[in-house]
C-alpha cells in the first residue's frame, strides 16, 4: 500500500481563496487561518464577520474531515471563498465521500444530551444560505458582508 504525500494547495485571486488539501486536522488550522488573513486584507467591513466566518469554516470542514472523509488523509477536501460585489461571501466545501442525507436534519431537533449534530444548526445561525447537492458531500454556505 502506497501512503498519499499531505496535500495542501492555495489559488488566491481578487475575488476568492482556493483550498485543496489532504483531510487532517491541521490543514483545517492552517485553512481556517489563511482565509482569515485573505478577509482581513480584503475588506475593512469584514472584521464584524470574522468569528461567524471562521466558527462556521471550522465546523464544515470538521465534519468534511471527520465524517465525509471518515478521517482518511488520502482523501481530500476542497473549499472556495468568493467574495461577490464586497457585499456577499459564498463558501462551498467539498469531500470525497459517500455523502449524508441532510435533509433528515433539516427539521430534526436536538436533546439536550446530544454530542454531535449541532454543525447545521450553527451554520443557520451565522449565514444566510446553507444548503447541499443531492448526495450530501457539497455544503454550500452564502452569508451578506458587514451585517
Amino acid at each position: 500500500m502506497s501512503l498519499k504525500q499531505n496535500i495542501f494547495k492555495v489559488h488566491k485571486a481578487d475575488d476568492s481563496i482556493r483550498f485543496t488539501f489532504s483531510s487532517t486536522m491541521i490543514n483545517i488550522d492552517d485553512v481556517v487561518e489563511q482565509t482569515s488573513l485573505y478577509l482581513q486584507q480584503k475588506s475593512n467591513s469584514i472584521a464584524t464577520d470574522l468569528f461567524s466566518v471562521n466558527l462556521v469554516l471550522r465546523e464544515a470542514l470538521t465534519n468534511a474531515v471527520r465524517h465525509g472523509n471518515q478521517g482518511d488523509s488520502r482523501q481530500n477536501v476542497r473549499f472556495v471563498l468568493t467574495i461577490v460585489n464586497n457585499e456577499y461571501m459564498e463558501l462551498v466545501i467539498e469531500d470525497e465521500g459517500e455523502g449524508f442525507d441532510w435533509k433528515k436534519f433539516k427539521t430534526q431537533s436536538l436533546g439536550e444530551d446530544e454530542d454531535h449534530g449541532r454543525g447545521i444548526i450553527i451554520m443557520k445561525t451565522y449565514f444566510n444560505k446553507v444548503s447541499y447537492n443531492d448526495k450530501g458531500n457539497i455544503l454550500y454556505l452564502g452569508k451578506k458582508i458587514g451585517l
